[in-house]
């Protein structure tokens, strides 16, 4: 059987509050389901897709500003590209939604039963993906037997090699993702969680995610609010987050 995704990372875009109201208290009755951010326009959603790394979006069709097709057809050709569902009012915009490679569409007002038929739906097709990606790694695994010890980070042109051991941290701002080292912060495009894939897994944990750091650079584990904790980092000045759903896997890796 397929593995299945222990938390599904969702956003909401819809230019009126009472329909995001309505999916959110429907979507809160899944205890996978995560909403990561709601927008209210396309434009807003776009600029924090990167930092948030979606697995769904809900996206209203009709919207001021950029209309839901319109943002569908940029986040198609951006790095990271989650699922969409259309949620309108508007039944004729389907054939068009489905050209855009929409994996469902829901017409309001949202029925109970149809957004259950969606959200299983969503959850295969999860499943497949990862299933799919765990059979790449495999046949790169096999490949390359070794972890890769050296990384090439593109920006502007240009290609630094690094030694993945020395990095610290890397942190998604501004749609950029960070990669610090003890004596320069790199930048580069990709998502979070490519970077994630080409590092030794036993060497770095996803702290939140945004933020990913080397366990061998953890210097301080600080409790802080609502059973979240910040961390201190060996050559790095500013706390790290731990969101409360990997607080579970940080006390399994330090015992604690």
């Amino acid at each position: 059987m397929a593995e299945c995704l222990s938390t599904i990372r969702v956003m909401i875009i819809d230019d009126e509050e009472p329909a995001r109201s309505e999916l959110r208290y429907l979507l809160g009755q899944y205890q996978e389901i995560d909403i990561v951010g709601e927008f209210s326009s396309g434009e807003s959603a776009l600029e924090a897709i990167p930092a948030l790394n979606p697995h769904l979006a809900f996206m209203d069709i009709e919207m001021s500003g950029m209309s839901g097709m319109q943002t569908v057809e940029k986040i198609n050709i951006t790095s990271v590209v989650p699922l969409v569902v259309f949620a309108t009012a508007h039944e004729e915009f389907a054939v068009k939604a489905f050209e855009l490679n929409a994996v469902d569409y829901l017409l309001k007002p949202f029925s109970e039963k149809r957004v259950s038929k969606c959200i299983e739906k969503v959850r295969m097709l999860l499943a497949d993906s990862i299933a799919t990606t765990a059979d790449k790694k495999r046949a790169a695994n096999k490949q390359l037997p070794h972890s890769l010890q050296k990384l090439a980070i593109e920006n502007n042109g240009k290609a630094s090699v690094i030694n993945t051991k020395d990095i610290i941290a890397a942190y998604c701002t501004e749609g950029q993702l960070s990669i610090r080292t003890a004596d320069k912060c790199y930048y580069s495009n990709m998502p979070l969680q490519d970077l994630q894939s080409r590092l030794d897994e036993h060497l770095f944990f996803r702290t939140h995610r945004a933020y990913l750091v080397n366990i061998e650079k953890i210097r301080e584990i600080i409790p802080w609010f609502n059973g979240t904790y910040n961390l201190t980092l060996e050559g790095l000045s500013e706390e790290i987050p731990v969101s409360r759903q990997q607080v579970p896997k940080l006390k399994k890796l330090f015992g604690l």
